[in-house]
């Protein structure tokens, strides 16, 4: 399966990467809870994703989970 991610919404970037490592949201849910000491239950936690509600401390521990990098680039307005 192929994705544009930079093409397309953040929350669909994460469901792809998250599916491509084997999470489902839940579980991606319950490791994030897991991992980070958070409490969120599944629907707040796919709510947060789905409006892109995702701040960049949650990219980056997102990241840490499903093996991926955040990384910021400057645009010389090329």
């Amino acid at each position: 399966m192929k994705m544009d991610l930079d093409t397309c919404p953040l929350s669909q970037q994460i469901k792809f990467l998250a599916k491509n490592r084997g999470y489902t949201l839940k579980t991606l849910c319950e490791e994030y809870n897991r991992r980070f000491g958070t409490k969120y239950v599944q629907q707040s936690f796919s709510r947060k994703i789905n409006n892109g509600a995702v701040n960049y401390e949650e990219l980056k521990q997102f990241g840490e989970i499903l093996k991926f990098k955040v990384r910021l680039d400057l645009d010389n307005g090329e």
